[in-house]
């Protein structure tokens, strides 16, 4: 979290905001898969370490991106994602597989002289590159019969601004730079693009502070974000000095505003942002004339 710059940004990022943003990833999950969790589903994370065996005896390390169960009015059901930075290529259900079958045997059981796994859903983020398909598959030969199972596949290319902030994929902010990779080399030569991205981010700040303000995401999470774009944009634009500058400064001067992940832990951050609110609440229960921007924004002064 503290190092911006990572040979494995993208891959940070993914995890970080994975392993500490429950709010991130429900909505991320329903996007996936098409499911409708609430809020109020449970994540219980599972363990992303893994030891695959090769020829002779050895063992190679393989860390998954995110493995994790949902519950939700009592079903139960397993999950398994990777964030791709690649263009999509089918060799990579040779790594899905892998990862999905140790992820399964991690909750198997055996009863009856019957070994019992649930492969899990599993999906890929791909962060560059188009297509026309949006599931690949697995399909086992087995002694007993043939299965097959789905593999979905999400693209960075096929969201924008709009889509995401209305479907709630704010887990997917960091990554919306690469939209615009095709484009960095010109933005960087030119000063009137390089404020209109600006702008943008500007602009992505400004709608994410309204949705905390809403109750869509949490006051940690937002922080989270934050720091997860500057990191990966710096990255990205690592040899676009001007658009890694002026993009770093807009989402660098918010990050050194806080140290979010610290004061979250130590509940100073999410004890704030419920005391404005309920101050801002009190004032436009006594002032009907009061606009809820209004509110707020005298709620902070207050407290500030």
């Amino acid at each position: 979290m503290d190092t911006l710059y990572s040979d494995f940004a993208y891959d940070d990022a993914y995890r970080t905001m994975e392993s500490e943003c429950d709010d991130l990833l429900i909505p991320f999950v329903n996007y996936f898969h098409n499911e409708n969790y609430g809020s109020d589903a449970k994540i219980n994370r599972g363990r992303n370490e893994h030891f695959i065996e090769r020829e002779g005896q050895s063992e190679q390390k393989r860390i998954t991106d995110s493995a994790f169960e949902i519950v939700d009015k009592g079903r139960r059901r397993m999950y398994h994602y990777e964030c791709e930075s690649s263009r999509y290529d089918d060799s990579l259900l040779i790594r899905m597989f892998e990862y999905d079958t140790q992820i399964a045997l991690d909750s198997a059981n055996i009863s009856r002289h019957c070994l019992h796994i649930d492969i899990p859903y599993s999906g890929i983020l791909v962060l560059r590159g188009f297509g026309n398909f949006d599931k690949v598959y697995v399909e086992l030969t087995t002694p007993g019969g043939s299965v097959r199972y789905p593999v979905a596949i999400r693209r960075m290319s096929e969201l924008d601004i709009d889509s995401i902030f209305d479907k709630h994929l704010y887990m997917l902010l960091p990554f919306y730079i690469f939209n615009m990779e095709n484009k960095l080399d010109v933005i960087n030569k030119d000063f009137e693009k390089l404020e209109v991205l600006a702008d943008e981010y500007i602009d992505i700040i400004k709608r994410l502070d309204e949705v905390v303000e809403k109750g869509y995401l949490s006051s940690f999470s937002h922080g989270v974000i934050i720091r997860m774009i500057h990191k990966v944009v710096y990255k990205l634009a690592i040899n676009r000095e001007n658009v890694q500058k002026r993009v770093g400064d807009i989402m660098g001067g918010r990050v050194l505003e806080l140290d979010i992940i610290k004061a979250h832990r130590e509940g100073r951050t999410e004890e704030r942002a419920d005391n404005i609110r309920k101050l801002a609440e009190n004032y436009m229960s006594k002032d009907a004339t009061l606009t809820k921007e209004e509110a707020y924004e005298m709620a902070r002064s207050v407290l500030e």
